[in-house]
C-alpha cells in the first residue's frame, strides 16, 4: 500500500466508527496522529475536523518518512476491514434524464476512458 492510499483511509475510518472494526481503526489512527492534532480526539462525525486531520496526516507523511511508514502500517492493518464494510448503492430512477451510458462504481484505480 502506498502513502496516498493510506491517507485516503483516514476519512473511511471516520465514516466507519459505527462498526467495531471502524471504531478500532479510528482509535488506532487517533493514537498515531495525536501529536498532529494538537488537541483532544477529533470527532469522526465532524466532517471539517476529519478533513483537517486528513490534510495534517498528508502533510506529515510527506515531511516525515518514519511517520509515513507508520501510517502505511496502520492502513495495512486496518484497511482491509474498512474497505470490506463500505457499501455503495447508486440508482438511476424516476425521471432522471440519461442520454448515453451510465457507469456506477465505488473505487476506480487507474484511468477511465469512454470510446468514441
Amino acid at each position: 500500500m502506498d502513502v496516498a492510499s493510506a491517507v485516503a483511509l483516514v476519512s473511511v475510518a471516520a465514516g466507519s466508527v459505527a462498526t467495531e472494526a471502524g471504531r478500532q481503526a479510528w482509535e488506532s489512527l487517533v493514537a498515531l496522529t495525536r501529536r498532529l492534532a494538537g488537541r483532544g480526539e477529533p470527532d469522526p462525525g465532524d466532517e471539517a475536523a476529519v478533513r483537517e486531520l486528513t490534510v495534517l496526516v498528508d502533510q506529515e507523511a510527506r515531511a516525515d518518512g518514519e511517520f509515513a511508514a507508520e501510517l502505511v502500517r496502520w492502513a495495512e492493518s486496518h484497511g482491509g476491514a474498512l474497505v470490506r464494510q463500505r457499501r455503495v448503492g447508486n440508482r438511476v430512477s424516476g425521471n432522471a434524464p440519461v442520454h448515453g451510458h451510465v457507469i456506477q462504481a465505488d473505487t476506480i484505480q487507474g484511468g477511465l476512458h469512454f470510446g468514441a
